[in-house]
């Protein structure tokens, strides 16, 4: 595998006190980019057009995933045939999350079509890109009651479980931890190769799933199975 490039897969929209937004990306990098070029192209003429719509001044995360869905619409217009043509997919997701003031936290999903959907009690999680290997963790204990902290937990753990079967996934990780009503976004963090929590999280999942499988019970060769003939 070569020409590999790191590139942050996160964008971060914040009037403190106001409002949080927080754009997660998957998919074709031009495509990101374009789409994002497009969101900051809105925020640079809004300063001679007050009326015009851009991400900062959305009424709910509902409409703001509409507004970025948009965008995404207009990278489709312009971009897909060329793509295609030379045998390459249209492909972008984006997860859209965060909270306006006077309203509830929320996250959506962006497929390449423009379309959205939000996370639920529940389906409390939304997932982009590389999903196969960390989605049965989530499944097994992420649920719409898990603390803060045990979420990102679960993220981090979600993330090496990815990291260890796909080589294309791997750090940097850009993790934004948001707490209801904040309304700042105090609490992010980057986690390189070498970073030791994310290291010591590695350890320790992997230990205690050895440690788990070495607990369990071990099936019981000599009681009858209704899936094979037993010998005359």
């Amino acid at each position: 595998m070569d020409n590999i490039t790191m590139r942050s897969k996160m964008r971060l929209f914040e009037k403190p006190g106001a409002r949080v937004i927080c754009i997660m990306s998957s998919g074709n990098l031009s495509l990101t980019q374009a789409t994002l070029a497009l969101i900051d192209d809105d925020l640079v003429l809004a300063n001679n057009e007050p009326s015009r719509e851009t991400i900062m001044n959305t009424h709910t995360l509902y409409e703001t995933a509409r507004y970025v869905g948009s965008k995404v619409r207009a990278v489709e217009r312009r971009d897909r045939v060329a793509l295609e043509a030379d045998g390459f997919d249209f492909n972008i997701n984006l997860i859209v999350g965060g909270q306006i003031v006077g309203l509830s936290p929320e996250v959506h999903l962006i497929y390449p079509q423009g379309n959205s959907i939000h996370a639920t009690r529940d389906c409390p999680f939304l997932q982009i890109g590389e999903t196969k290997y960390g989605k049965p963790i989530l499944d097994r204990g992420f649920n719409y009651e898990t603390s803060l902290s045990d979420a990102v937990k679960f993220g981090i753990v979600s993330i090496d479980a990815t990291m260890k079967s796909n080589v294309a996934v791997g750090p940097p990780i850009d993790l934004l931890c948001y707490e209801t009503d904040s309304l700042l976004a105090n609490s992010r963090m980057r986690l390189d190769q070498d970073d030791p929590y994310l290291q010591e999280i590695g350890r320790k999942w992997q230990n205690g799933i050895i440690k788990l499988v070495k607990e369990m019970p071990a099936p019981d060769f000599t009681k009858p199975s209704l899936g094979f003939a037993t010998a005359a």
